[in-house]
């Protein structure tokens, strides 16, 4: 157990070092957006063992402060799921527990009692929940592309809200993603040990990641098969079915610790012709922005993903598990928030972490936020 001193009355301190952003105007954001995802994800796994959060400014440095009940923080059991959290959160890059304080030295190295204080931190050792190289994240680059913290962000509370933490953390958590483009939410999952499905319709997006995944693992020598068919039910031609199986070494292959992929070019709003019911944990959709790209339903294009979610739901909701969340990241300036909260409910999805501010803006047309909800 990591030694600690009470520092606020009954509540012990963690001092969060917010990880760099590539994306400058995310990266401005991340301290709110981390403080909004640990609230929530530690509330559905450690209810009321965080008391509050505040930024602070130690020795020149900024810290995102984590107020810990000192109680809980006795237990086991909460410094592990405390120490999960952090992990697998894309705005940490280190945390620090709070120890103790130390006077400052002034300008002739003398202490005294009235002088600034500084803390004394002690690091706290996080899991390492990442299997691959950051290039399967990094690689690709195209306009449009959503930023990779972002994409974490969505699996994580993703999970929380499923109430599957522990699937997450074994690599058993079912993730779907129904409007998967060229694969983000797909290589996150796979970075994490997970094996996801991924849907689109768009055959020139699912090309492309098929050639992207493809050379990746075979540039990094990844003990791997893949196959490309024809998605055909009760004779009817769906689209393309790409299959991957992966491991890092041939003693995990032989170990069972491989994972899957499977992406399907096909129409999103009847993937419950090839997906089996309650075959997914969660969902996880970057739904299109109506900016660059329009939300495809069936052979049409609307400028809005109100359509795709009215009409894709109900398919998306049978292949959900009972208990199963979804995370939906939507843009506020051609998506209300109030109708895809009311098409949600519309479909037997109760909204959760309402009370928590994922909004954020992205540029000049896309003000971004995360819907979420679970199935009865």
């Amino acid at each position: 157990m990591l030694r600690h001193m009470t520092m606020n009355g009954e509540n012990m301190r963690v001092n969060v070092l917010i990880a760099p952003s590539a994306n400058r105007v995310y990266g401005l954001e991340a301290p709110r957006l981390a403080a909004a995802e640990l609230a929530f994800v530690l509330n559905e796994g450690a209810p009321g063992v965080l008391t509050g959060t505040s930024d602070v400014r130690e020795a020149g440095l900024d810290f995102l402060a984590l107020d810990i009940d000192d109680e809980a923080w006795e237990r086991p059991e909460v410094q592990r799921e405390l120490a999960f959290a952090l992990a697998y959160s894309p705005h940490v890059f280190a945390a620090f527990e709070e120890v103790g304080r130390m006077p400052a030295p002034t300008a002739d190295r003398t202490y005294v009692d009235e002088s600034p204080t500084l803390p004394l931190l002690q690091p706290i050792p996080l899991p390492d929940v990442e299997r691959y190289p950051s290039t399967l994240l990094t690689t690709l680059k195209y306009q449009g592309k959503t930023n990779e913290q972002f994409t974490a962000l969505l699996v994580h509370l993703a999970a929380h809200a499923a109430g599957k933490a522990q699937a997450l953390r074994e690599g058993t958590l079912r993730v779907l993603d129904p409007v998967a483009g060229r694969g983000t939410t797909l290589n996150q999952a796979l970075m994490w040990g997970l094996s996801p499905v991924g849907v689109d319709l768009d055959k020139k997006d699912a090309e492309l990641y098929r050639a992207f995944l493809t050379t990746w693992m075979r540039e990094n020598r990844l003990k791997h098969t893949t196959s490309d068919t024809k998605l055909t039910i009760n004779k009817k031609a769906l689209g393309r079915h790409f299959h991957a199986e992966l491991a890092r070494s041939k003693s995990d292959q032989r170990a069972g610790r491989s994972q899957s992929l499977e992406f399907y070019t096909a129409d999103s709003t009847g993937l419950d012709h090839f997906l089996k019911a309650r075959s997914a944990d969660v969902i996880v959709a970057d739904l299109p922005y109506g900016v660059q790209h329009g939300a495809k339903v069936g052979a049409h294009l609307s400028r809005s993903p109100l359509d795709l979610l009215r009409n894709a739901l109900p398919a998306w909701t049978r292949v959900l598990a009972r208990g199963g969340s979804v995370a939906l990241a939507y843009n506020r300036h051609t998506t209300s928030t109030d109708d895809v909260h009311a098409i949600l409910k519309e479909h037997g999805l109760t909204s959760a972490g309402e009370d928590c501010n994922f909004r954020h803006r992205v540029d000049a047309s896309i003000d971004r936020d995360i819907a979420l909800a679970r199935k009865a």
